[in-house]
C-alpha cells in the first residue's frame, strides 16, 4: 500500500475519533441533572403538589411541605420523580433546591393569606402557588394568564400591580409579545402612553438589550421605578430578577440604564 494511502487511512480514523468523542461530550451534556445533589429541599413556602406522572394534569397524590429533604430518582424535562417518608410520585424542579431552606423564610400561612396585599422580601421566591403570587395575580385579575402550578412571579406582572396600587389599569392593545423589553415599543407605537429617555419615579422601565444570552436580548426585563436619584442613578423595585420570581431592590447607574441596557419608560400617569 503506498505511503500516501496509508497516511490518508490514518487522518481518517483520527477524524472519526474526534467527531465520536465529541459527538459522546454533546450526549453527556443533555443528560446531566439539573442539580449536583440527589438530596434536595422543597423552596415552595405553601409546599410543592407530588403528582402521578410528569405533567400537571396528572393525579395528585398528596403535598410534601416547605423545607422537606426528598431523593430523586428519575428526571424527565422540568419535571423530577422524588421519594419522601411516605410519597413518591413527581413535581416540578422548580420548587427545589440545593440548600436548605431557612426556617425564618416560611411564614404562618395563616397570616400570609389574611395580609391584603403581596408582602415582598429581598431574594425570597415568588413561586406559582406562593401566597405572593396568588394574592398578585388575583388583583391584577390574571392579566398575563400564566400557568398556576409552573409559572413564577414574572417581572411584567410585577410592575403591572405597582401600577395598580398606584390607581392606574394598564390598557393593553394586545394579548401577545408582552415580555418587559418590548413595553416602550408597543404603548409608542400604539399611542396609549408616553414612552420616555429619561427616568421618572413611578414609571416603567423596560431593559431592551445588554444580558448575556440572546433569550434574554429577545424578552428583556421590566422594573417599577421608586425613585431617580441626583446623581442620575435609578432606584427600582422588580420581580424574577433572578428567577424563579425573585423580589428584589437594587440602583441602576445611569452608564447602566442609559448605555448598556438601554432602558425606556413609561409613563402611565
Amino acid at each position: 500500500m503506498p505511503n500516501w494511502l496509508k497516511n490518508l487511512i490514518r487522518w481518517l480514523s483520527a477524524v472519526k475519533i474526534q467527531n465520536t468523542s465529541a459527538a459522546t461530550e454533546e450526549r453527556a451534556v443533555e443528560v446531566l441533572p439539573a442539580f449536583a445533589a440527589k438530596t434536595l429541599y422543597v423552596n415552595s413556602e405553601i409546599g410543592l403538589n407530588i403528582r402521578s406522572s410528569p405533567d400537571v394534569a396528572s393525579t395528585k397524590l398528596g403535598t410534601t411541605p416547605y423545607g422537606a429533604e426528598v431523593n430523586i430518582l428519575n428526571e424527565q424535562g422540568k419535571w423530577f420523580e422524588i421519594k419522601t417518608n411516605n410519597l413518591q410520585g413527581w413535581v416540578s424542579s422548580v420548587y427545589l433546591t440545593e440548600e436548605r431552606p431557612p426556617e425564618q423564610q416560611q411564614p404562618k400561612l395563616k397570616e400570609s393569606i389574611s395580609d391584603e396585599l403581596p408582602q415582598f422580601r429581598i431574594g425570597v421566591a415568588n413561586n406559582a402557588r406562593d401566597p405572593n403570587t396568588l394574592k398578585l395575580r388575583k388583583i391584577i385579575n390574571y392579566e398575563f394568564g400564566l400557568n398556576f402550578e409552573e409559572d413564577e412571579l414574572q417581572c411584567t406582572e410585577y410592575v403591572q400591580y405597582r401600577t395598580h396600587l398606584a390607581g392606574i389599569n394598564i390598557k393593553w392593545p394586545t394579548k401577545t409579545g408582552r415580555n418587559g423589553g418590548s413595553w416602550a415599543n408597543i404603548f409608542k407605537s400604539h399611542g396609549l402612553y408616553k414612552v420616555l429617555d429619561e427616568p421618572r419615579a413611578g414609571c416603567a422601565m423596560s431593559f431592551t438589550t445588554g444580558f448575556r444570552t440572546p433569550v434574554m436580548n429577545r424578552t428583556g426585563h421590566i422594573a417599577f421605578v421608586e425613585q431617580v436619584l441626583e446623581n442620575g442613578s435609578v432606584q427600582i423595585s422588580e420581580a424574577n430578577w433572578p428567577p424563579p420570581g425573585k423580589y428584589n431592590e437594587r440602583v441602576v447607574s445611569v452608564s447602566e440604564w442609559r448605555d448598556k441596557y438601554k432602558c425606556r419608560f413609561v409613563d402611565f400617569s
